[in-house]
């Protein structure tokens, strides 16, 4: 078996750039053959979109499909090839099918990590008027494809509630992430919105607490990350050395900056819905916002040390396992 391992372009303000470092050290762990394919060299800011830049995006991963099918120009089809997508919502994934079932290319596997899609309401395809047409290019991409990896059981149901996508193709895996942005630090009365300020993350609720705080407020420093981070260390240290961390989040399939505030020694403080009530301790979650200043002021005095511990004993766990899932299904497609 071969692997094409096909990663998202580096952004520092998102994960990819890791992702490319800890799967390619599982790989190469695991012993695999597997080949990395980059694409052209972008600017590595998001100027045009939300999570991804929007031009930025179709360029790298254009690039990588041009490479994909010169690989495929070499393939002899006898043992397993495996395309496995960092990011499973790419523009060439029809272009890859045409070639596969045009030339009968029974050992050639499509597998990937979803993160979202126009079937999550407060998605940015969403935001975007774009669902009438991803809709129907999402069930093309189901039926394309071998296996999808997602996170939680929360992006799991809610694939299976609005799109057309087999059971058997999904599996729930967890979400890589490992420690390394762990530092040991004086914590301070800091109080943290660590989301994109997008308006599916309600940043203006965190204005609108922050407002309501006194006398509270005099004790704590309230910050979002966007405003006064200009770069992944920068935001990294911001995060060791707070003490709490606040979402109100409307979509969120997994909570990758949320989960780093806690690995990080932060309080968290999430909404019991979406995925969060999957990954967090029933003592960080709240029902309505009027519970959050109470909360504060509850972990401000008698900090639920335990709990911490436990929560960041249960991020670290499902972090550890996540690429040693995907792999351990990889190795399945042959």
């Amino acid at each position: 078996m071969k692997i094409i391992n096909i990663p998202i372009e580096p952004l520092e303000e998102r994960y990819s750039i890791q992702w490319d470092k800890w799967f390619k050290e599982q790989f190469a762990e695991n012993k695999l053959n597997v080949q990395t394919v980059y694409g052209t060299k972008t600017k590595g800011k998001i100027i045009h979109g939300s999570f991804l830049d929007v031009l930025e995006t179709n360029l790298y991963k254009t690039s990588q499909l041009q490479k994909i099918i010169k690989i495929l120009h070499e393939y002899d089809n006898k043992e397993p090839l495996v395309l496995f997508f960092h990011d499973l919502w790419f523009p060439g994934l029809a272009n890859i099918a045409y070639i596969r079932d045009g030339m009968h290319l029974k050992n050639l596997y499509i597998c990937g990590c979803l993160h979202a899609g126009s079937y999550d309401p407060y998605d940015f395809l969403n935001k975007q008027q774009m669902t009438p047409w991803a809709h129907l290019l999402e069930e093309s991409m189901f039926e394309i494809v071998d296996m999808i990896f997602v996170a939680t059981y929360f992006h799991a149901e809610m694939l299976h509630k609005r799109r057309k996508v087999p059971n058997s193709i999904i599996h729930v895996t967890g979400f890589p992430l490992y420690p390394d942005f762990v530092q040991q630090t004086t914590k301070e009365g800091i109080i943290l919105f660590p989301h994109r300020l997008d308006s599916e993350k309600q940043p203006d609720l965190f204005d609108a607490l922050k407002q309501m705080s006194f006398p509270y407020s005099l004790h704590w420093t309230w910050i979002k990350t966007k405003d006064v981070a200009k770069t992944k260390e920068e935001y990294y240290t911001l995060l060791n050395k707070s003490r709490f961390a606040i979402s109100f989040a409307l979509q969120e399939t997994w909570g990758i900056a949320m989960q780093e505030a806690v690995l990080c020694g932060c309080f968290p403080i999430v909404p019991r819905r979406l995925s969060y009530p999957e990954l967090y301790i029933d003592p960080f979650l709240y029902d309505s916002v009027g519970e959050i200043l109470s909360m504060i002021d509850k972990f401000w005095n008698d900090p639920p040390l335990e709990e911490l511990r436990l929560q960041q004993k249960s991020i670290l766990n499902n972090g550890a396992k996540a690429i040693p899932h995907i792999i351990n299904l990889i190795k399945t497609l042959q």
